[in-house]
């Protein structure tokens, strides 16, 4: 959706008020919507949060956007400023435009031929449906749109119980049934979407076929992943031997000791990547599987919004 040119000339923060002011005029952030948050947004784009804070800012100065108890940003029920301001700053930003085509060689004909091919793109848009994918955790909720694969991971947003609170905009939220039971309430004008997923089955039956006197080592990128995964294990293979957890977001202090305890590794997609070199134990990698049925009914859906 926003995609920064970290080579470019134009500094990151004008860019992204470019953009944010695009999506809010094309409705993708309908009014009363809240924005992402200054350090949700500047993680989802690998940015400073101070990045996002000036743009939200900048936006707020044009009357676009305004802070609420000074923690989020909602988009305004209409622009304050007047048509006859943004006609002078449409037509500062055109003459900037025209004279850069005209610098490139081109001629008065070539200009309206993309002026006129870039408006009826504009008229052809439609926003794309704003989809999020619901999880205890951030970590859970990347490994559910992993799981769902292409084209679909592209454009789903990761949510939790907690962010639910920044996406009243959403049009579909997909769901585990359990998290869909308990939390379909906090955001009813959108569609929800059960998804079947589970633990890959490869990695499960590794699990129940090791000894109760084994060790297994579960390592996570955020700490708050490690209850939820570690009931599920229990629940799904019946283990009852001891596991080590260690979040290497938090810490990864001990790691090394975890590894060299542990009889099977169980690492998520995040942490799996980082404890690449260390590994000297065998390992098993703790993703999701989504029922194809979950598949067919998210198109279904879509294709109907």
């Amino acid at each position: 959706m926003i995609t920064l040119d970290r080579s470019g000339s134009q500094p990151l923060h004008e860019q992204l008020v470019a953009q944010l002011r695009y999506l809010i005029v094309r409705g993708h952030f309908r009014p009363g919507a809240s924005l992402p948050s200054t350090r949700e947004l500047a993680r989802q784009l690998g940015i400073s949060f101070h990045t996002v804070r000036k743009a939200y800012q900048q936006l707020e100065a044009e009357g676009l956007i305004h802070s609420q108890s000074g923690r989020r940003y909602l988009v305004r029920p209409e622009a304050t400023s007047t048509r006859e301001t943004r006609l002078e700053q449409g037509a500062a930003l055109l003459q900037e435009t025209l004279r850069r085509l005209v610098g490139l060689g081109l001629s008065s004909e070539d200009i309206e031929y993309l002026l006129e091919e870039q408006l009826s793109l504009l008229e052809d848009h439609t926003p794309a449906p704003k989809v999020l994918c619901l999880a205890p955790t951030r970590e859970l909720a990347e490994s559910l749109i992993a799981a769902l694969g292409a084209p679909w991971a592209e454009w789903i947003e990761p949510a939790t119980p907690e962010s639910l609170v920044h996406h009243e905009d959403a049009d579909l939220v997909l769901a585990r049934h359990a998290d869909l039971h308990r939390f379909r309430a906090r955001l009813p004008q959108a569609d929800w979407l059960g998804l079947m997923a589970y633990l890959e089955p490869s990695a499960l039956e590794r699990v129940a076929m090791l000894l109760p006197r084994e060790t297994i080592g579960l390592v996570t990128l955020q700490p708050e992943t490690i209850p939820h995964l570690l009931t599920e294990l229990r629940v799904a293979t019946g283990f009852g031997g001891q596991v080590l957890a260690v979040a290497i977001e938090e810490s990864r202090h001990h790691l090394r000791p975890l590894l060299e305890q542990a009889d099977l590794l169980l690492c998520t997609p995040q942490s799996h990547r980082r404890v690449a070199a260390l590994r000297d134990r065998p390992t098993a990698l703790l993703s999701f599987r989504i029922g194809p049925e979950s598949i067919e009914a998210l198109q279904a859906h879509l294709q109907s919004l």
